[in-house]
């Protein structure tokens, strides 16, 4: 007895979204991230030492941990995006202080990766994050690069518990003392947050559904030909 049409496709396009799993588990975002700024060359940490957050980190969720992956620009490092906000080289040499975030990325089979990120929160222009290309994440290895952010992520690590320094003022005619100074200045106003890039994960999960959809109606085209092939013989 053949199975009807529908319900064949509907299997094909069930495989076909198991197939996409591990890719879809991208949206789910990281577990939970350590900062830590205890480092040689570091900020410091707060009176309890290194912060911790946990909760759900998937983008768009409000949480600070969605806000911080985003605001490092950890989805593009990880796996790309188009257009491209990661940079070949840093962006400047007036980084100064560094800390470290160290996030936990579940893989969807019950254990989970750990990314590592170098954060540069008071550097001259704007935070910097650089992550090390090759770091293994689901089937594949990080993108990596340097990425320029937002003013909006030095003020949540402040908020989150990192000491409240100004950023690096930009050293006018190659003078590095200037910038040495600056580092023990009272906080600068906070600029607007610039735009975030558009996430990667969304144009994924947008073409794998477009190919399940091409899969069931090639299923379907195919299955209703049979029966006119067999009558016509």
């Amino acid at each position: 007895m053949k199975l009807p049409l529908l319900a064949l496709a509907g299997m094909v396009a069930a495989a076909t979204l198991l197939a996409l799993t591990p890719t879809a588990a991208v949206a789910k975002g990281a577990s939970a991230a350590t900062i830590d700024g205890s480092g040689p060359g570091g900020p410091g940490n707060g009176p309890n030492g290194p912060i911790t957050l946990r909760g759900d980190g998937e983008p768009g969720s409000g949480t600070d941990l969605s806000a911080l992956a985003d605001l490092t620009g950890l989805f593009p490092a990880m796996f790309g995006q188009s257009p491209d906000p990661m940079l070949a080289a840093t962006p400047t040499i007036q980084l100064g202080p560094r800390c470290t975030i160290t996030w936990t990325i579940p893989d969807g089979s019950g254990t989970a990766r750990k990314v590592r990120q170098e954060v540069y929160p008071y550097a001259a222009g704007g935070p910097v994050t650089y992550t090390k290309p090759g770091q293994p994440v689901f089937d594949q290895t990080t993108r990596g690069g340097w990425y320029r952010s937002s003013d909006s992520l030095r003020r949540q690590l402040i908020s989150l518990g990192l000491p409240n320094k100004a950023p690096l003022a930009a050293a006018s005619g190659g003078s590095a003392a200037s910038s040495a100074g600056s580092s023990n200045a009272s906080p600068a106003p906070a600029r607007p947050a610039a735009a975030a890039a558009p996430a990667a994960w969304p144009r994924v999960l947008g073409g794998g559904a477009i190919l399940v959809l091409m899969v069931t109606a090639t299923t379907v085209v195919v299955l209703r030909r049979r029966p006119s092939a067999a009558s016509a013989r």
